[in-house]
């Protein structure tokens, strides 16, 4: 087992909570919204407001969590976002279902951005990769559970056909699990590992490191890109699956399970090849095995061993890069500028998915899901072209 600090097993208690529900919802809630009569135009509406909601309070979010610590915020965050869960599950009408989504997405900021900055007070510069790789390793076991959770409990409250009552009775469930997470938060403190003052990312060849400016930006746009790809292949992947391969809810549950379940092992690969081969080399391959498998959906005839073999293998390449990608940024800056960087990725992220899922919703309706899948690869390229020019040297 690492050596990790109190905070920071409580802090893995916190995600584990937390994403347990956010996989519940987000396995459920588009399969609720279609029991209700809606189809994928406004289901990417939805997602368009609550991705928005995360960038518009990310910068919020990071000028809070240095004025009263990330654990305080973390700890509201939360609280509001089980309750904004519980509220969308309750409710049916467009207008408000759109306000819970966007209070839903504002307290999701406020528990992304402060969580990089705690971990990072809270981790030894020697643990800090196996750190970050573990905090993804309970984000994936905490989606193997909720999405086992949201596509079994339908089941068992509804029938065969869980309708409204049987969706509404998981996404519930989910907001409970997701509040539970205050609960390790308030075992925690607010102390802190002595603090590194100078970045530890390496410049290329010894040359002084580029512009802070320039590797931000680049940060940004390789994110935004990323994400576009991720909005378009994930935001409807169980609708697709329902609907075009014409699998069961449970098989749906069952396939996000399978991917949730590899990633957490293929996490904590990542800091093993990132000693061998650099954090840049490790995420770059990674992405780019990713990107034909997501075209093979948009080429190759509908079925669910394909569809299963393509949405694992995509999970198993993030598992290995994002973590890696998470804490490779914190390294390249100053301890009081990580809340900025932070906010400045959540942003680019859910602002990359929020364009993407808003129009690819709109696409699927009008041209079906081939061609969103081609642009999710081309988006995929075009982010680790980014990546490469940027911190090639590093």
């Amino acid at each position: 087992m690492p050596r990790f600090r109190r905070n920071l097993w409580l802090l893995l208690g916190q995600s584990l909570a937390v994403f347990l529900g956010i996989a519940v919802q987000g396995l459920a809630l588009n399969l609720y919204l279609v029991a209700l009569g809606y189809r994928e135009d406004f289901i990417g509406l939805l997602t368009f407001v609550q991705t928005a909601a995360i960038g518009i309070g990310a910068f919020p979010a990071s000028a809070l969590s240095p004025r009263f610590g990330s654990r305080r915020v973390l700890i509201g965050a939360t609280f509001a976002l089980g309750v904004s869960f519980a509220a969308m599950a309750l409710i049916g009408a467009e207008l408000p279902l759109l306000v819970a989504s966007a209070l839903s997405g504002l307290a999701m900021a406020h528990v992304f951005v402060p969580s990089a900055p705690f971990l990072m007070d809270n981790a030894d510069q020697d643990v800090r990769r196996s750190a970050f790789a573990a905090n993804f390793a309970a984000l994936s076991i905490a989606s193997v559970a909720g999405n086992a959770i949201g596509g079994v409990l339908p089941g068992i409250v509804g029938g065969d056909d869980p309708g409204v009552l049987g969706y509404r009775a998981a996404l519930l469930v989910g907001s409970v699990l997701t509040a539970v997470g205050v609960a390790p938060l308030l075992l925690a403190d607010d102390s802190r590992v002595p603090i590194v003052a100078t970045p530890v990312a390496p410049s290329a060849g010894g040359r002084p490191p580029p512009s802070l400016r320039r590797d931000m930006v680049a940060m940004a746009t390789a994110t935004a890109l990323l994400a576009g790809a991720t909005g378009l292949v994930v935001a409807f992947f169980n609708v697709y699956l329902r609907d075009v391969v014409g699998t069961t809810t449970a098989e749906v549950g069952g396939v996000f399970a399978a991917a949730s379940l590899l990633m957490a092992p293929a996490s904590l690969l990542g800091p093993k090849l990132a000693s061998r081969w650099g954090a840049v080399p490790v995420v770059i391959l990674t992405r780019a095995l990713s990107a034909p498998m997501i075209l093979s959906v948009a080429l190759l005839p509908p079925g669910l061993w394909l569809s299963t073999a393509v949405y694992v293998g995509r999970a198993s390449a993030v598992g290995i890069s994002q973590p890696l990608d998470n804490s490779f940024a914190m390294e390249l800056v100053s301890p009081r500028l990580r809340a900025r960087v932070a906010a400045l990725r959540t942003v680019a992220w859910n602002g990359g998915w929020a364009i993407t899922t808003g129009l690819g919703g709109v696409a699927i309706v009008e041209v079906g899901y081939p061609a969103i899948f081609a642009a999710a690869t081309a988006l995929t390229l075009c982010s680790i072209g980014v990546h490469f020019a940027a911190f090639r040297g590093r």
